[in-house]
């Protein structure tokens, strides 16, 4: 689960938790830490008390997925900026004004494409 859109969620729930804005920063701040450290349970807990479900569902759904500090320490990225980026310019080339694709073409071009910006299509022409 990408950091960014976790932090989002948080600070939401922060600020249904607490009405007064000092109290919801520095909630969201604690929380900000536990959520780095993989402790969606201090989280959930304040919110599932206080019965705000709608808040603390997306922690409980995808706690398994916040496990930052390990992922970090294992060289994982926690942002999906990289893989966005990428989407990105992939799909500027294969959906370009009047462009319509089969899906066997898309799947070729995917595979040219993917080996232009790997620097790999040389090799690539070789096999094919």
């Amino acid at each position: 689960m990408d950091w960014y859109h976790a932090c989002e969620h948080l600070a939401e729930a922060s600020t249904a938790l607490y009405q007064e804005e000092e109290k919801s920063k520095r909630w969201f701040k604690e929380q900000q830490t536990n959520l780095f450290l993989g402790k969606v349970h201090a989280i959930t807990g304040p919110l599932d008390q206080r019965d705000l479900s709608d808040q603390s569902r997306y922690f409980h759904t995808h706690k398994r997925r916040m496990c930052y500090q390990e992922f970090r320490e294992e060289g994982y990225p926690i942002g999906s900026g990289t893989v966005e980026s990428g989407i990105k310019r992939f799909k500027s080339r294969l959906t370009g004004s009047g462009m319509r694709w089969s899906r066997q073409g898309t799947e070729r071009m995917l595979v040219i494409r993917g080996a232009v910006m790997a620097d790999t299509f040389d090799a690539l022409w070789e096999v094919a």
